[in-house]
């Protein structure tokens, strides 16, 4: 059977409309990945700014100095450097993604 140009569009007007029902939406972000450097009586600021989903701790390490690296949501970063700053804290940015 052949449906022709006006059967077919239809057709694929109701093959999409049902994909697009049965979808579901997933939220990405894009984030700037940091490396703060913070004395011991600064790590409870650095934890307190954790707050996934915007900023996410990815690593952790100790030594003279504790070492975070965070995930900061690109939309935040501004606010979330602002922060740091404020608390004279040091950091670096290591990549974008």
């Amino acid at each position: 059977m052949k449906l022709g140009t006006g059967g077919l569009s239809r057709a694929y007007r109701a093959a999409a409309h049902s994909c697009l029902q049965r979808a579901s939406v997933i939220e990405t972000y894009l984030y700037d990945r940091i490396e703060v450097e913070a004395p011991y009586e600064s790590v409870s600021v650095i934890y307190r700014a954790i707050a996934p989903p915007d900023v996410v701790l990815v690593g952790e390490s100790y030594g003279e100095l504790q070492t975070f690296q965070l995930d900061v949501r690109k939309s935040l970063f501004e606010a979330f450097e602002q922060q740091l700053v404020e608390r004279q804290l040091s950091y670096r940015l290591l990549s974008t993604r």
